[in-house]
Parts: structure tokens; sequence; C-alpha cells
């Protein structure tokens, strides 16, 4: 009679296998040691097993039958005796090239019980009425789910000999050579992607300014830029929706400097002064964004749990596609939902953000540009312009990003001001479509400035000509 229960998903063949080739070669748990740990055997022997080959193997000594038996001593394997099961694994063992494979395929099956353990304590506490805030279980699902999709995706972030690492290095700098080697994703201000090489996969770059600097138009061109070179870019809009950003873009697009109206992003907004030469621009200006693969997520309060899953999702649209993503923007880092480890403490629930963050942008391989706020203390100085320890709540910021950008318009003060003396109107005839962009800190570059063309309202940023 059939009684409707199955086993967890599991490959024990494969576990028996993979540790019937490290009795016969001890050298294969050199090559699966970073594939699979210990819980992730079903069978419970195995695991011990596994755990004490890696133990010995760390001690130096020898992996053969008579020392794992030692080590099991008497432990209860069922109607098995202990020298029997080991006879049997080193009937069923496989080879030590293809030890990697059953490695996967056992941490494959530990991560389908992990799902389905998570799936079925979701069931349960549905059902017995155990969840009163749906929406905080459903967050708390998905950072236990992230963890599970995080350990598949991060293959290429393995453990690797310097020599191979070196090797791959070489690989590049002959590519360079020949002209075939895209750099970062591309911020489209060629003096920034000369400083800097572009915004570099596995980086997290930081993009910092007082309110009115321009972050959110930077943000969008910098998006813009690394879409039209063929990278896939997804914009997790924390603050505004996808219409006001789109407002934003189609005047980017649309800004034709020769024509008689200007189109504004509170022109496009308001809609009813704009001419038909105007929407004629607009329309063109659509159809150019319109092939771009860039996206928006424009839901608020996210963590980064969620973040990453939206993001993984994205990535996996792309590659279906034959695209890659080259670029995860977000605006900004002060409106990401922390989790509820360190509730309270601002500067503790920061530096689990930025690591995470940074953590991102390593797994997927992809640069993460994240716009930041800086301290009021900026305001309190008669040299406006930032410095890294404007960064606001926590210096995790800084030690954790690999480049930080930071905006600077001397016009914004001077319209502000009060008063302006004759000097200080020259100074803002001159400088009013000016922004400064300063490198503050790059790991792997020089620090300076770039001062580029920008009109705030039409959302337009330009090199300068020199």
């Amino acid at each position: 009679m059939e009684t409707g229960i199955t086993s967890p998903p599991n490959a024990v063949e494969a576990e028996k296998a993979l540790l019937g080739a490290i009795l016969h070669s001890p050298g294969a748990i050199d090559r699966v040691r970073h594939i699979v740990e210990p819980d992730d055997f079903f069978e419970e022997v195995n695991g011990w097993l596994y755990e004490a080959m890696c133990a010995r193997r760390d001690a130096g000594d020898h992996i053969d039958i008579r020392l794992v038996m030692t080590v099991l001593g008497n432990r209860d394997l069922g109607s098995v005796t202990v020298g029997q099961y080991l006879a049997r694994l080193g009937a069923e063992a496989t080879t030590i090239v293809n030890a990697p494979h059953y490695a996967k395929a056992v941490r494959e099956a530990s991560r389908m019980r992990r799902l389905l353990e998570t799936a079925t304590a979701a069931q349960a506490a549905m059902s017995t009425g155990a969840v009163t805030d749906p929406s905080g279980y459903a967050a708390q699902m998905i950072e236990d789910l992230d963890e599970l999709a995080s350990g598949g995706v991060a293959e290429h972030m393995r453990r690797i000999s310097i020599g191979r690492s070196a090797a791959n290095v070489i690989e590049r700098v002959q590519q360079a050579r020949a002209g075939h080697v895209r750099f970062g994703a591309p911020f489209g201000l060629p003096s920034l992607d000369k400083a800097t090489l572009g915004m570099r996969e596995n980086q997290l770059v930081i993009l910092a300014g007082r309110p009115g600097m321009g972050k959110t138009t930077a943000g969008i061109h910098f998006s813009i830029a690394s879409a039209r070179s063929g990278c896939g870019v997804i914009f997790i809009s924390l603050e505004m929706d996808a219409g006001e950003l789109s407002e934003r873009a189609l005047a980017a697009c649309a800004y034709d400097p020769r024509a008689n109206d200007v189109l504004t992003y509170r022109a496009i907004a308001q809609g009813r002064e704009i001419s038909d030469a105007g929407l004629m621009r607009l329309v063109e200006a659509q159809r150019i964004l319109d092939r771009l693969p860039l996206e928006i997520e424009q839901q608020p309060g996210l963590t980064v749990a969620q973040i990453a899953a939206r993001v993984r999702q994205y990535r996996l649209k792309l590659e279906r596609a034959g695209g890659f993503l080259g670029l995860v923007v977000i605006d900004h880092i002060g409106l990401i939902r922390p989790s509820k480890r360190y509730a309270g403490n601002r500067v503790q629930e920061l530096t689990e953000i930025t690591g995470s963050l940074k953590g991102l942008a390593k797994e997927l391989g992809a640069p993460v540009l994240a716009l930041s706020q800086l301290n009021r203390t900026v305001e309190n100085r008669d040299d406006k312009r930032p410095k890294l320890a404007d960064l606001r709540d926590s210096g995790s910021v800084e030690q954790d990003a690999d480049v930080v950008i930071a905006l600077f318009r001397e016009a914004y003060y001077l319209e502000h001001q009060v008063q302006r003396s004759d000097e200080e109107e020259d100074r803002l005839a001159r400088c009013q479509n000016e922004l400064e962009i300063e490198i503050l800190k790059q790991r792997s570059g020089p620090t300076t400035r770039v001062t580029c063309f920008c009109d705030v309202a039409c959302n337009m940023l330009a090199e300068v000509a020199r």
C-alpha cells in the first residue's frame, strides 16, 4: 500500500562514489573541498567520513581504510559493520577526474533539501496561523532563499591558484593589445572612463553628493551610457518611480542645444507646452530608450536580499536573450531597508548593507553603483567640495567601496545665496552648467577631478571640450 511518503532529495550514490574516490586517491579531496561541505551529505555517516578525511588531510596524515576505521570506531551503521561499509565505498568509487561532478551532485541535492525545508516551514506557518505579518515573514523567506540562490551562482568566485589567475591577467592583456577587451561599464564621460577604466566587474562604486548636486542625473546618464555600450543594466529606484526617471531619461535623450524649445523633465511632466517638434524629439528619444537593455525596479523599501533576488532574475532574463548583466545601479543606499539584526544601530545597519552590496558585486561579477548622501557638515565649510569623511553614518561606505566619486556644483550654492557680489555673479555665470566629478578613492587608479557640462533641468551630462 502506498503511504505517500517520499525520501527528501538526495544523491546517496554520488556520496558513496565520491568518498570511494578519496579512499582510492586522497588527492581527490583537494579538488572537491571548495564544492561540498560535510553538512551537504544526506547520509550522516557519509558526512562523518568526509569531515574526518578533511581533518586528516589538513593534518598532513594519510587517508586510508585503516585510518578511517579508527576515526569511525564503533558507530552504528545499521545492518553493516564499518569494514563492510568501507569495502562498499571502495567498490563503488568514481575516478579522481569525475570527483568534482559527483561533489556538485551532492551539493545540489543538499540545496534542494534546504529549499524544500524552507517551503515546508512556510506552508506549516501559514496553515497553523503562526504568521501575523505576511510582509515581514515574506521578507525573512526572501533572505533565506537568497542565501540558497547565492550559493549556486558564484562559481567564478571559487578558489583559484595565483598562477592560473596571473595567466588570466596575461590573456586579458593580450586581448587588450589586440583591441578586443571590454573594460568596465562606461560612465559615458571619456575623461572619467580613462581615469577609472569604467565601472569594473566585482566593484562597489559609490556616487556621493549633497542634495541638488545631481546624483540622480549622473546615475541615469551612467546607466544609459552603459546600456548603449551593450551592458545589461538594472536601476533599483528606491526614491523615484519609473515615470519620474523616464521623464529625466527622455529629457536627456531628446536634448538638442540647437533647438528653439528646451525640453526639461519638468516641461515633459507638464506636457501641455510641448511643441510639435518637441514631441517628435521625444518620440525618437523613446525609440532609442526602447532598444536599450535597461530596466527599472521601482518598489520602495527593499532589503539587500530582495534587491539581490530581483537582480538575479534580470540576470537570467538577459542571459536567456544572449546578453549579460553589466551594471546594477541603486538610488540610494540610505533608503535600503536594513535587516532586523542591528535594529536601531544605524552605523551597524549601514555596515551590513555596504558589506552585502560589495558581496553582491563579487557574486554577480558585475559592478554595483550605489548613490549615497553626504553629511550636513559640508554646509558649514567655506569650501563645500566633498571629502571622504563626509560620507554619511558609517566609515564602512568608504571602507567597502572600491571607488568613491563625489559630485559638486558651485552654481547650486551661488544660486541659493541671498546676496551676491559682482564677483559672485560673474562666477555664477561662468559655472552655471558645470559639474565637478571628483574621484575621492580608487583602489586601482588615480584620484582626480573631471569637470563636465551639466544641464540639471534636462538631466544632461557631457564632456567639456578642451
